[in-house]
């Protein structure tokens, strides 16, 4: 009799103790009094509705059939059609990162892009494994790693593109790529990196004031330096739920890229340590799930969708705390952003089918 499949619980349960905390965070750290906090976290609400319902029968959707090549096509068509849509339509700060949906609501396709990388990279290098270090497979990946990034880079989103490269280099390494091509990829990916930069002023500026905020504190500065003055000032208790006073329009972005720090003032040490031990949970149980999984197209996809979260989540906090220069990523499950909130609980969806399969 076969034994009846079981998603793993642990994973499970910290994914959605991530998610309730993070409705409380988006709800203490909007300013503006009660009424316009109510309205950031209905709005954050409805996204966690649609990506519970995503996340609920991702679970127990069978995901041998999103290895077909058909579904594998579809995903990536429809991602370039919107980012190519976003950056036609879409302007949001000087940036073509979003495609407005009414008044109310907005889609994010760079963020839909990464779960459409990793399908594509699972389905092609299951077939390829014992050809990895072929150049016809290494140049196949990167041609389609390549299109994503240059759309998504017209955007004017460096952070995500990077995270697409750095997604892209999780797969390759769960499929067994040498590491002497990681080295070599990361020798061509330096300079490549450091023109994006140059091409945009307001990216070198920003490199050189991550290396000393304090140069201009009112000005390109004063994020990161409010965002360090949050973080210090909770000490290891923190002031308490809705006590910070850095999210009152001192500390921008606090409910989004910057929600962390609005955590480290009101919940203190202990509070970011808990929020980083449950990252570290799902990044033990994620890897436990892809090393066990029964074939390699699911080992593949789960170790792209852990990489995917925890690689995010140690962007944002080393933005944060002034380890990283500034990068608009949200913090899986927790940040402001339906788009973000909607394909972070889509890729747990898919890591809990995967985990019912261990071997």
């Amino acid at each position: 009799m076969p034994r009846p499949l079981q998603y793993d619980r642990v994973l499970c349960g910290a994914v959605l103790a991530l998610m309730f905390f993070g409705i409380l965070m988006v709800f203490s750290a909007t300013a503006g009094g009660p009424m316009a906090s109510l309205r950031y976290v209905i709005k954050q609400l409805v996204a966690v509705a649609v990506g519970l319902a995503a996340m609920r029968w991702l679970m127990y959707f069978d995901y041998q059939q999103l290895r077909r090549q058909k579904t594998v096509i579809v995903a990536l068509g429809v991602t370039v059609i919107l980012l190519v849509v976003a950056l036609a339509l879409g302007e949001t700060a000087n940036t073509h990162r979003f495609i407005p949906v009414g008044n109310l609501f907005s889609i994010q396709p760079s963020e839909i892009a990464k779960l459409a990388l990793i399908l594509f990279l699972a389905f092609y290098l299951e077939s390829r494994t014992e050809q990895i270090d072929d150049w016809r497979t290494l140049g196949g990946a990167a041609l389609i790693v390549g299109v994503l990034c240059a759309l998504v880079l017209g955007g004017r989103d460096l952070g995500t593109a990077f995270s697409l490269v750095v997604l892209a280099g999780a797969v390759f390494w769960f499929a067994g790529l040498p590491v002497r091509y990681f080295a070599a990829a990361g020798l061509l990916g330096l300079p490549l990196l450091g023109l994006a930069i140059w091409i945009e002023p307001y990216r070198v500026k920003r490199f050189f004031i991550f290396l000393n905020p304090e140069s201009d504190p009112l000005g390109a500065g004063f994020q990161i330096l409010q965002s360090e003055i949050a973080v210090g000032t909770g000490g290891l208790l923190g002031q308490g739920l809705m006590q910070g006073r850095q999210k009152m329009r001192f500390l921008p972005e606090a409910h989004t890229d910057f929600i962390f720090a609005v955590i480290g003032e009101e919940a203190g040490l202990i509070g970011g340590c808990l929020i980083a031990l449950a990252f570290a949970v799902i990044l033990w149980r994620g890897l436990s799930t892809a090393l066990r999984a029964p074939d390699r197209f699911g080992c593949y996809l789960a170790g792209g969708l852990t990489a995917m979260i925890v690689c995010q989540a140690m962007l944002n906090l080393g933005v944060v705390l002034a380890m990283l220069p500034t990068k608009g990523l949200p913090l899986p499950f927790i940040s402001y952003g339906g788009t973000a909130m909607v394909t972070a609980l889509a890729a747990a969806g898919v890591l809990l089918n995967v985990s019912q399969h261990r071997t």
